[in-house]
C-alpha cells in the first residue's frame, strides 16, 4: 500500500515497447536502474509500467535494443494536478479548505454527557464551561482533570466522573452516589413533643405513655418512654414508636401595602437573530428597539448529523418589555388577596394536618393592611429522640 502511495504521488506511465529486441531492453533497463513492473508480453513487445522520471531517460536504452516506446496511459498526482492547472482557484480552494479543516480539528466540537438523572445537565455544562471545556474550547489547553476534580467538590450528588476528549468529541461520563436503603434502626428512643398542644388522641405502639388525653404539652416533654419494665422487673430500652396528636395554635403574620407597582409583560418585543459557530456568534440581523426593562429568552437551533448535533446553527434572541402599572388596593380587594394567601398556607404548609379552626383579623395603617391570623391544627407532635444506655 505504501509502494503504491509513492508511485502516485511521484506519477507513472503505463507504456508499450515494441521492435527487434524487446528482451534486450528488459536487460538494459535493470542494468540502468531503470524501473519496470507489471511487465507482460505481447504480440510484438512488451508492456507493463515505469515512473515517469525513468520514461524520460529511457530512448537511449530502447535505441540500443531496436524498439521503440510509447506511452498508452499516465497515472498518479502530477498528471492530475496538471489536467487542473488552468483551474488555479481548485487547488487554491482545496488546499485552503484541508488548512481549515486541520485548524478546526483542534476545537471542541460537541460534548456528549451520560449517566445523569438527579443532577442538571445544563449546570454540568456550565460548570465543565466554568473550567474550560466547552464547545469552542481549544483542546489542547483543556484540563480535563481539573475539570473533574472541580466538578466533583462542587456537586456532592456525583461519586464518579470521567472527561474525556477524542478528536473534536468531548465526552462526559457520571456516576452518581446511590442512596443507601434505610437500616433498621435498633438504638433505643422516646418520643418527645416537637411543638405546644392539647392532647387529643395517644398511639402508643412501642414503649410507655406518658401523657394523657386532654392534658396540655410542651415542646419538647416526653410523651412515649422508651424505658419500660418486663414482668420480672428488669429494665428493657425499646425503641418507641406510636403518633401522638394535639391541637396545636398557629399564627400567621401578613402585610399588603395600599399602592405598588405590577410589572408584567407587554406586547412590544425585539428579536435579534445570529449565526453560532463553535461558540461564536455573528449576527444576522439587526433591531434598534430597546427596552429600559425587559427579560430576556434565548432559543437555539443547531444542525444535526446522524443524531449528532454540530456546532453550526442559529441562535434567536428575544427581548421583551416589562411595564409597571400603578395598582391601589382598598379594604376588600386586602381581604381577598389575603383569604387566598391563608388557603395556600393550609393547603401546602400545613397539609398533612386537619383544620380545627380558624380566625383572622385585618388592620389598616397608613401605608397597609396587615392580617393577623390564628389556626389551630390538630397534628402528630411527636418525634424520635434517641438516648444512650450506659451499662
Amino acid at each position: 500500500m505504501l509502494l503504491g502511495l509513492i508511485r502516485y504521488v511521484k506519477g507513472s506511465v503505463f507504456f508499450r515497447a515494441e521492435g527487434r529486441s524487446p528482451e534486450r531492453f528488459l536487460n538494459l533497463a535493470a542494468r540502468n536502474g531503470v524501473n519496470i513492473w507489471d511487465a507482460q508480453p505481447t504480440a510484438k513487445g512488451i508492456e507493463g509500467f515505469m515512473s515517469v522520471r525513468d520514461y524520460r531517460h529511457i530512448r537511449p536504452l530502447a535505441r540500443k535494443a531496436s524498439v521503440r516506446a510509447r506511452i498508452l496511459s499516465k497515472h498518479g498526482l502530477p498528471f492530475f494536478a496538471a489536467k487542473y492547472k488552468p483551474r488555479i482557484g481548485i487547488p487554491i480552494g482545496a488546499a485552503a479548505g484541508l488548512a481549515l479543516l486541520i485548524f478546526l480539528s483542534n476545537f471542541i466540537w460537541t460534548i456528549d454527557i451520560a449517566g445523569e438523572k438527579r443532577v442538571s445537565e445544563s449546570a454540568l455544562r456550565g460548570l465543565l464551561a466554568e473550567s474550560g471545556v466547552h464547545i469552542g474550547a481549544y483542546k489542547h489547553t483543556a484540563d480535563t482533570g481539573q475539570a473533574r476534580r472541580d466538578i466533583l467538590l462542587k456537586v456532592d450528588e456525583i461519586g464518579w466522573l470521567s472527561v474525556n476528549i477524542v478528536g473534536c468529541h468531548a465526552t462526559v461520563e457520571v456516576r452518581e452516589k446511590t442512596e443507601k436503603p434505610p437500616l433498621d434502626n435498633t438504638t433505643p428512643c422516646n418520643l418527645k413533643a416537637n411543638a405546644d398542644g392539647v392532647i387529643t388522641k395517644i398511639i402508643a405502639d412501642e414503649g410507655i405513655a406518658q401523657v394523657k388525653t386532654g392534658s396540655g404539652a410542651a415542646k419538647g416533654d416526653l410523651l412515649v418512654s422508651g424505658v419500660t419494665v418486663t414482668k420480672n422487673n428488669k429494665v428493657r430500652y425499646v425503641r418507641a414508636r406510636g403518633e401522638v396528636y394535639a391541637d396545636v395554635i398557629s399564627k400567621k403574620e401578613l402585610y399588603l401595602p395600599k399602592s405598588f407597582n405590577y410589572i408584567s409583560l407587554s406586547e412590544n418585543n425585539a428579536s435579534r437573530r445570529r449565526l453560532s459557530f463553535l461558540g461564536f456568534e455573528l449576527p444576522c440581523s439587526l433591531s434598534f428597539r430597546s427596552f429600559d426593562d425587559a427579560v430576556y429568552t434565548r432559543d437555539s437551533s443547531f444542525l444535526n448529523l446522524n443524531g449528532q448535533s454540530l456546532p453550526l446553527g442559529f441562535v434567536t434572541e428575544t427581548s421583551r418589555e416589562l411595564v409597571r402599572k400603578p395598582v391601589t388596593n382598598d379594604r376588600q380587594k386586602a381581604e381577598r388577596v389575603f383569604q387566598r394567601e391563608l388557603l395556600l398556607y393550609e393547603i401546602f404548609e400545613k397539609g398533612g394536618s386537619r383544620l380545627t379552626s380558624k380566625g383572622f383579623t385585618i388592620d389598616e395603617t397608613k401605608d397597609g393592611f396587615t392580617c393577623s391570623a390564628k389556626f389551630v391544627f390538630n397534628e402528630n407532635i411527636a418525634e424520635s429522640v434517641d438516648f444512650s444506655v450506659e451499662e
